[in-house]
Formats: structure tokens, C-alpha cells, sequence
């Protein structure tokens, strides 16, 4: 089993621009993908991660320090460190029970596949982190090895389930057939993100607005753009960072590099990802008559969305604001504070048909949730942080924003507190 953690934390450490096109072919010749067609495929779809992360990349780095800065200016005071995504996903991979939960979600999936009740084919290995990150939540919560296996597995089910029931929402918000996102860490909000939808088509004013980005760019002329909207919020959190005239003009510029770059980058990895997607998907259907299969993958795919990106940037600062604000939050959101909301906005926004205004609301109702979870996790993000070997730097407690998204898992941790 330790073989089995070796092999996939070497390949998670090559990146996504490395991890997904190896996913992607051994998957392709185990299903026999035509060669020429699965490697093209491959590449491709590595080279957009490629360009997508720098974009990403570029863009934190430039706008972070803004954010920090707006963070000391506001006076914000926190005793629980956000170490990123990857620390949380890094220490997830270390619980001892993670290949177990590996071959458990594995196993989960064929058979729901076999006995039809579900048509997602959980290809992103990676992405079992989240169910992982479950179960060792859960064990901590219990005490029992067992119970944190047994609420891992709930949440693979319950998430396929979720997977099948969005699927057709997702193909048609994000333009990606044929592909769903069963990513706990999200697609754990979708019910929620129905509900609170459905809630506003009942609030005069806000059931008859159109918000989205081809109703702004026509009611707001080239202001409407998102490479104008990206310019002004990257000016905005340049002044409120306190940078001088240069540095507020690099942020903006850098902020609408974001908004317009993504989603070019994001169209490259398409290119090769919906053509292996359909060839996997047509020789499945052929081999399982009757069933109609989609494709699982992470859902970070969502981020090419223009009304995600805009939530997203939204987000920067008005995350810091709630950061303040909310009553029992102790998080000091920074490591993930660039891109989480994207992640957190895409099914308000699918079930929104891209309404911004009805996302975004729904994207801040989510965020007080997060901070409340990942500060409740913090003592257990820490466990198995020092399980895993990670370095604390000095710090007494941390956690991170991802922590807090798993909303699902959370709730099952609760239940399984219930058996210490």
C-alpha cells in the first residue's frame, strides 16, 4: 500500500500540467483509445493546465501582496494560519488508511457503474484526496478506523449521486459535454446552491434581474467587458492595498490579464480533454449497452467561467471583509483566497444560468460557512499536518480555506463524533 502512496504522491508532484496527461493515458490504453488520437489528447490538455497555472500563478503573485497589505491595513488579527490547497491535500495523502481509501472508493465506483446507479466514471485519481480527507476526518472525530472508512465511502456514494444529478446543469453552464465534476470539495454546495437559487426566483427585484456577463456587456457597453471589469477591480484592490500609482497600474493590468487569459487557456485544455472524454465515453457506451456515461473530473475546470472569474475576484476582497466580521471565524484567509471562490461559485452559477448578482450572493453565504468549517477543522487539519510531516513554522493551529469547502465531509465528521 505504501507503494500504491509513493506512486501517486510522485505523480501529484509533478503538477497538473504532468499528473493529468498520465492519468489520461493509461486510462487510454487500458480502454484501448486509438494512439495517435489518446496522445495529441494528452499533450494538449497538459499544455492548457500548463497555461492555465501561470496565469493563476502569475496573478497571485502579483495581486497577494495587495491582499496582504489590505489584510494589515484593516487590521485583521487571527491565531488559525491558511496554508494553501496543497499542504491540506499533501498531509491528506499521508492519513495510513489513504490507499485503503483509495481501493475502497475504487471498488464503490465499478460497482455503482456495474449495477447502474451511476453513469460518472471518476477518472481524477487525484481528486480522492477529498474522499480521503473524509475519512481521516471522520476517524479523528470517532476514534474508529472503521467509521472513518465507512463515511469515506458515503461520501464517494453520495457524491457520484451528485455527479449524476448535475451532470446536465454542468454540460450546459460550462460547455464541456459529456463531463461532470465530482469533486467533493464543490459539488458537496450544489444542493445548497439549488436551493438558494430557487429561494431568489421568490425576491421581488432580484427574480426579474438578468446578470449575466452577455446581458453586463450589453447593458454596460466596453464596461461590460470582462477585461474592463478585471482592469477596475485590479485598480480597486491596488488602491485599498496601499500601492503607489505604478503598483496599482500592475494589478489592474495583471487582474485583467486573468479575467481575458483563462479562459483562452482553459479552451486549449478543452481541445484535448472533450476529445478523450468522448472516445472513452463511446467505447464504455458500446461495451456497456444502455448506459450513458460522463466523465469525472476536478472541478477546477470550472474556473474558465466568465461569471466565475468575476465572482471569484469579487470574492478577494470582500473575503478579507468577512474574514473581520464573522463572529467565531479565527482563519486568516490568504494562501487560497485568489481562486477558492471560483471553486465555491461554479454551481451557484450553473444553476444561475451565469447570473453574477444570484452568485455571488450565494458565493458570500458559502464563504461565512467555510471560514466557520475550517476554523472548526483546525484542530484536526493540524493532526494531520504533523502526521504527515509537514512543517507548522511556528504556528499553534492551521488550516485552510479547502478545509472549509468540504462541506459534506464536515457533516459526516459530526455524525461520526457521535460514536467516540
Amino acid at each position: 500500500m505504501q507503494v500504491v502512496i509513493d506512486g501517486l504522491n510522485w505523480i501529484a508532484g509533478l503538477g497538473p500540467m504532468c499528473m493529468m496527461p498520465i492519468i489520461m493515458l493509461v486510462i487510454g490504453l487500458i480502454l484501448r483509445v486509438k494512439f495517435g488520437t489518446l496522445i495529441k489528447c494528452c499533450i494538449t490538455t497538459g499544455v492548457g493546465f500548463c497555461g492555465v497555472k501561470l496565469v493563476i500563478d502569475t496573478f497571485i503573485a502579483q495581486v497577494g501582496p495587495s491582499v496582504q497589505n489590505m489584510v494589515a491595513r484593516f487590521g485583521l488579527h487571527t491565531d488559525i494560519m491558511d496554508v494553501g490547497w496543497p499542504a491540506r491535500a499533501a498531509a491528506t495523502w499521508a492519513f495510513p488508511m489513504a490507499a485503503v481509501m483509495v481501493f475502497v472508493v475504487l471498488g464503490i465506483n465499478a460497482l455503482m457503474l456495474v449495477l447502474k446507479l451511476t453513469n460518472c466514471v471518476m477518472v481524477d485519481f487525484w481528486s480522492y484526496n477529498h474522499f480521503i480527507f473524509c475519512s481521516a476526518i471522520c476517524y479523528h472525530a470517532s476514534g474508529s478506523v472503521i467509521i472513518g472508512l465507512v463515511c469515506g465511502a458515503i461520501c464517494a456514494i453520495v457524491t457520484f449521486k451528485l455527479a449524476d444529478w448535475t451532470q446536465p446543469v454542468v454540460e450546459e453552464a460550462f460547455g464541456i459535454p459529456g463531463v461532470s465534476f465530482p469533486t467533493s470539495n464543490s459539488i458537496s454546495w450544489a444542493p445548497l446552491a439549488y436551493g438558494l437559487n430557487k429561494l431568489y426566483d421568490h425576491i421581488p427585484g432580484l427574480n426579474k434581474l438578468e446578470a449575466d456577463p452577455e446581458t453586463i456587456r450589453e447593458k454596460f457597453g466596453v464596461l461590460g467587458e470582462p477585461l474592463m471589469i478585471g482592469t477596475i477591480l485590479g485598480a480597486l484592490f491596488g488602491i485599498l492595498g496601499g500601492n503607489d500609482v505604478a503598483g496599482v497600474i500592475t494589478v489592474a493590468m495583471y487582474t485583467a490579464a486573468a479575467m481575458v487569459l483563462t479562459p483562452k487557456m482553459m479552451q486549449i485544455l478543452m481541445e484535448g480533454l472533450i476529445p478523450f472524454a468522448d472516445a472513452v465515453k463511446d467505447l464504455l457506451n458500446k461495451k456497456f449497452v444502455g448506459n450513458n456515461f460522463h466523465i469525472g473530473i476536478d472541478a477546477a475546470l470550472t474556473i474558465a467561467n466568465p461569471s466565475c472569474i468575476a465572482i471569484g475576484i469579487l470574492m478577494v476582497p470582500m473575503t478579507i471583509v468577512l474574514a473581520m466580521v464573522l463572529p467565531y471565524n479565527r482563519l486568516l484567509p490568504i494562501s487560497d483566497i485568489a481562486y477558492q471562490a471560483m471553486w465555491l461559485a461554479a454551481y451557484p452559477v450553473a444553476f444561475s444560468k451565469g447570473n453574477v448578482v444570484r452568485g455571488f450572493i450565494s458565493t458570500v453565504i458559502f464563504t461565512c460557512i467555510m471560514l466557520w468549517i475550517a476554523t472548526a477543522l483546525a484542530p484536526v487539519h493540524t493532526a494531520l499536518a504533523i502526521s504527515g510531516g509537514y512543517d507548522l513554522a511556528g504556528a499553534a493551529l492551521i488550516s485552510t480555506e479547502d478545509a472549509g469547502t468540504h462541506f459534506l465531509s464536515y457533516l459526516l465528521s459530526l455524525i461520526a463524533g457521535l460514536f467516540h
